[in-house]
């Protein structure tokens, strides 16, 4: 059963107490969910959450959200202790592809211990703003080591709509999660980047900055849906806005949800049409309902992956043995066994939920050609699709650049059951 909490703060910074607004400048933002990651590309990974904003004073800023695990960083000897020194640069291109506006920070971070440059608990986290006018613009993040040439880079779009008579806006999203390093009796929250969950902590917490005039009745609406769009949970509320800022607090367990990843949805309804919405990924690693009841299933799964002796070894082990033999299989296999997670066992997991949420028709996700291709080889690098027509089948064909394949599959029977025909090296 899943576990929903609600919680509302009303927090107005001393600056904006003065004199609140009629009316808010809307500004909303379009990010699609299939075209844009939870996280960036090259040497250093972080996460972007954009979101366009008003301001009290009547313009618009965009609210750029990023946080880095510790992992990610590189530290050096710092006195007693540890501190990896690193910039980010953001960049706000027009439609015709020239600067409209930008902004640097240099950021530094500091640790007592070895071990804790190591976390992938542990992040750093900034919230930047730029301001901006009413457009369409592409952002262009970029997160640099100052003490390497190692650094990643993020792109999203950005619509900040017509500044026009809109009664209430929504922040960027914050994604926690509970501090497992206290008691059991003790209930703690820490951020969570990553946004990823598993079985043994699935309660989510979100927080979500609303911007209204004190006194406005709105319906807030949580919901998570599949990256497809399919409803999972839905829970709603009437609030009333407080002051010129209200945190909404929202909290909900991923028990129930498959392996895979996710969009939660937040969508703020004033009576008479006004509306605002956004949406951000989140990530669900291990769950009860896709992994571990089954064993003759989980068999046939890691077959997909596994070597034949790994396979022969995780079958021939007794009911009392299945559980070091798993962990010896999962250690084995870990590319980084001196992290906290296993960067093997999370993909295999999260490939295994993607195929079980995208690909599932009359059998399971896993168990389709184009579920165990995924698994196998994850995300392809571009996909050519063309539907059926009077004289043809449909057919759909994944490229994978970096190992030089491509897989082509085709619904013969018209029902969106593709089959592999053809796996070749490009």
């Amino acid at each position: 059963m899943n576990m929903i909490r609600w919680c509302y703060v009303a927090l107005l910074p001393a600056a904006l107490a003065v004199s609140p607004v009629a009316a808010l400048n809307a500004a909303a933002q379009m990010v699609s969910p299939y075209s844009a990651t939870p996280s960036s590309l090259g040497d250093i990974r972080f996460t972007l959450d954009v979101t366009a904003l008003p301001t009290i004073q009547g313009g618009s800023t965009v609210e750029i959200g990023c946080s880095v695990l510790y992992d990610e960083l590189m530290f050096l000897k710092c006195g007693d202790g540890y501190r990896a020194r690193y910039e980010i640069t953001a960049i706000l291109y027009d439609e015709r592809g020239k600067q409209a506006a930008g902004d640097s920070w240099v950021r530094s971070v500091d640790v007592e211990t070895y071990d804790g440059t190591n976390s992938r608990e542990n992040a750093a986290r900034d919230v930047l703003r730029i301001d901006v006018k009413e457009g369409s613009y592409k952002l262009k993040v970029e997160l640099s080591s100052l003490d390497s040439r190692r650094s990643g880079i993020a792109e999203r779009r950005i619509e900040v709509g017509s500044l026009a008579d809109r009664l209430v806006a929504l922040g960027t999203i914050q994604f926690d999660v509970e501090d497992r390093s206290l008691s059991p009796d003790t209930t703690r929250f820490v951020p969570n980047p990553s946004r990823r969950y598993e079985q043994e902590s699935p309660l989510v917490r979100v927080q979500v900055p609303a911007y209204g005039d004190s006194g406005i009745v709105y319906t807030l609406e949580f919901s998570v849906t599949t990256i497809d769009n399919r409803a999972q949970m839905t829970m709603r509320d009437s609030v009333v806005q407080t002051a010129w800022v209200t945190r909404h607090l929202h909290q909900f367990s991923v028990i129930d949800l498959e392996v895979g990843d996710y969009l939660l949805h937040v969508r703020a309804s004033v009576p008479g049409g006004d509306e605002a919405h956004i949406e951000s990924r989140f990530r669900v690693l291990t769950s009860p309902r896709s992994w571990g009841e089954d064993f003759e299933k989980m068999i046939a799964q890691i077959g997909y992956v596994a070597t034949r002796d790994e396979v022969s070894r995780l079958t021939s082990a007794s009911p009392d043995e299945r559980d070091a033999a798993w962990d010896a299989f999962w250690k084995k296999r870990d590319p980084s066994p001196t992290t906290d997670g296993n960067e093997f066992k999370e993909q295999f997991l999260r490939r295994l939920g993607y195929a079980n949420t995208r690909f599932t028709s009359l059998i399971e996700g896993w168990q389709t050609d184009m579920g165990r291709i995924f698994i196998q080889h994850g995300e392809p690098d571009d996909v050519d699709s063309v539907p059926s027509g009077a004289s043809m089948h449909a057919w759909e064909t994944w490229y994978y650049y970096g190992e030089h394949k491509k897989f082509t599959f085709v619904d013969k029977r018209g029902f969106g059951d593709y089959r592999l025909v053809e796996a070749t090296r490009i």
